[in-house]
């Protein structure tokens, strides 16, 4: 279940922002870590950059303990963000709550990757803004 609908943006180079929801997941190995702002065993949020254009993303991944089975779903999502978002997010990093970074680009182009819990592999797709999903 992909989603290779192409959303064009203003934001990321082709080195980090390729058009193809796969393609893009990929390409975020090749992003820097910038700045971490949580950084809990089942919930992370960074601040990730591409050394090619210098486009900040926030990038947030959250997993749940499946108890039973040992499958953990898993999920991820990369927004990119504005200077000044960068700013407010390093600035306020002690203090971030998950309301804040859901307030993040609100409508703008996110690239979401889910491992649900009886999936064989994840599926990645384009969406718009960012749920922080259920995590421990």
């Amino acid at each position: 279940m992909t989603n290779d609908k192409i959303i064009h943006d203003p934001f990321g180079c082709d080195h980090c922002w390729p058009g193809e929801a796969e393609s893009a997941w990929s390409a975020t190995r090749k992003l820097v870590r910038d700045t971490e702002l949580i950084d809990e065993s089942h919930f992370r949020i960074l601040i990730v950059k591409c050394n090619q254009c210098a486009q900040r993303f926030v990038s947030v991944f959250t997993e749940m303990i499946d108890w039973e089975n040992g499958n953990d779903p898993q999920a991820w999502v990369l927004l990119p963000i504005t200077d000044a978002e960068t700013a407010s997010l390093i600035q306020n990093r002690d203090s971030i709550s998950e309301y804040e970074i859901e307030a993040l680009g609100k409508g703008r182009k996110s690239l979401l990757r889910n491992f649900p819990r009886d999936a064989e592999s994840p599926y990645t797709l384009w969406g718009r803004g960012i749920f922080v999903g259920p995590h421990d």
